[in-house]
């Protein structure tokens, strides 16, 4: 005969692992939050220094007295 009393106690076990799971969610959002809006900014600047350095060599010649070809 199987014992459902060892079936009940399976669920609520997992259910009380979930419940204490997700009390501690709220806590953990908050770290999480402040963590990658740290790493976005970071991102953020870091692609910012990346697009002003591509300006830099540019070395190439044009004399504005030329007809421009867009392709170029």
């Amino acid at each position: 005969m199987v014992h459902f009393a060892f079936f009940t106690e399976i669920f609520f076990g997992i259910g009380n692992f979930f419940r204490w799971t997700f009390g501690v969610l709220p806590h953990i959002g908050i770290v999480m939050g402040w963590v990658l809006s740290a790493i976005i900014l970071g991102l953020l600047i870091w692609w910012c220094i990346q697009i002003v350095g591509f300006g830099k060599n540019d070395k190439r010649i044009v004399d504005y007295r030329e007809p421009h070809n867009f392709i170029d």
